[in-house]
């Protein structure tokens, strides 16, 4: 009989751990990025220092707060773990893996349950290790309480300017502004065309979805660069700054750091006169007025339709007065959108459909700013070089006797 001695593997022959790093500044700064390139550099060297262990690479945020999960880098290193491409994570502490307890504590225990352990270099701690829980629960606390007491005195030190009447920031990344290292601000004329343009349209009662429409349409770039969209439009119509006003504290953060909108649940203050106006303020003040009357018009109104069907010739003065352009037919008195809008519509489209004529939608409001009409009228609807449609109309026995007319051209 033959017996083989098996003999034990060395250390080195054993299958050796992969470990990352994960690093995190929370500023975009040069100094924190110099902080970033410094970290990296030193785990990169710790870990393939170490003989058992295999290099899994560095994983890196900047600019993003500790109080975030979804940081891109952080959120890869966890879904590389998953996938069984990681052993172990090394952390500089426990406030660069995350800012708050809960985000610490959900993914320790869930990395530690698929056997991927976090070892936080400054306070010792390997979450494999039988009390490393109950020690990284304590310190994530302190982490946070300290995190929690800075942005307490940060929000004091803000709150003291604002009242004071000392903006936090300045309009620096403000579309038509710039400032100097003083903070002193100053007008980029450039992009102050653009806004003072924007403006102009707006007080004409160009529709702010239509004014998107004419600055792409002439290439003119927008805040980012690229194309105009309505909300770019709306943002600068609405901001006060253009016309040399700040409102101080229009965003608030909450417990978890979740930027909202403050509508009314933190204190704000109104500056005017803060700094050089772009637009007029009552120009500014104008096109507020227009906004709100074109909000007002699209807000959702109850039905207008009579409960009854009554006669149109006794009810509606314009009943056999109005035609259409394309066809020569009437043009009918319509509810469309559950009896929320009037209209005159062609009869034609109405009845066969738009091959048979492409017809014409006149919104009744229009046709009642036109005062009384005595004779046969015919309805033309035209765009303009904003892209807004206009309604004018013509006596029908004039319109028919121009070049303009399409049934009368095809008669002949």
């Amino acid at each position: 009989m033959r017996i083989k001695v098996i003999k034990p593997k060395t250390e080195t022959e054993l299958k050796r751990k992969r470990v990352c790093a994960y690093v995190r500044v929370s500023t975009d700064s040069l100094e924190q990025e110099d902080s970033l390139d410094n970290q990296a550099s030193y785990f990169s060297d710790y870990i393939r220092s170490n003989p058992s262990w295999e290099f899994a690479g560095i994983y890196a945020d900047q600019g993003i707060s500790g109080f975030k999960e979804n940081r891109p880098q952080f959120q890869k290193m966890i879904a590389d773990a998953r996938a069984g491409k990681i052993d172990m994570i090394i952390v500089k502490s426990v406030s660069r893996f995350a800012r708050n307890t809960e985000t610490v504590l959900k993914f320790s225990r869930e990395l530690k349950s698929i056997g991927v352990g976090i070892f936080f270099e400054l306070q010792n701690i390997n979450t494999l290790s039988g009390p490393g829980e109950l020690m990284l629960t304590i310190i994530a606390a302190f982490a946070q309480a300290e995190s929690q007491g800075a942005s307490d005195n940060a929000n004091m030190t803000y709150k003291r300017k604002f009242k004071a009447g000392i903006p936090v920031h300045d309009l620096k990344y403000t579309f038509g502004f710039d400032s100097d290292e003083g903070g002193n601000v100053y007008i980029l004329e450039e992009q102050a065309k653009t806004i003072r343009l924007i403006f102009d349209l707006a007080q004409k009662g160009i529709w702010p979805s239509k004014i998107k429409q004419y600055l792409n349409k002439n290439n003119i770039p927008a805040c980012s660069g690229g194309k105009w969209d309505d909300t770019g439009i709306f943002r600068i119509l609405k901001n006060p700054a253009y016309k040399g006003d700040m409102v101080l504290q229009k965003t608030y953060l909450d417990a978890n750091r979740v930027r909202h909108k403050n509508t009314g649940q933190k204190d704000q203050w109104y500056i005017a006169e803060n700094h050089t106006a772009i637009v007029p303020p009552k120009q500014w003040d104008e096109v507020q007025e227009i906004l709100l009357a074109r909000s007002e018009q699209l807000t959702p109104r109850p039905p207008q339709k009579p409960p009854q069907p009554r006669s149109c010739r006794n009810q509606y003065p314009l009943t056999n007065k109005l035609f259409c352009p394309f066809c020569g037919q009437k043009l009918h008195h319509k509810w469309s959108n559950q009896g929320k809008n009037e209209y005159w519509a062609c009869s034609t489209n109405v009845k066969v459909g738009s091959k048979a004529c492409r017809g014409i939608w006149l919104p009744a409001e229009i046709a009642n700013s036109w005062g009384e009409i005595t004779e046969p009228t015919t309805v033309i609807c035209y765009e303009d070089e904003y892209g807004m449609r206009h309604f004018t109309a013509y006596p029908k026995e004039e319109y028919e006797l121009s070049d303009e007319c399409p049934y009368q051209r095809k008669e002949n």
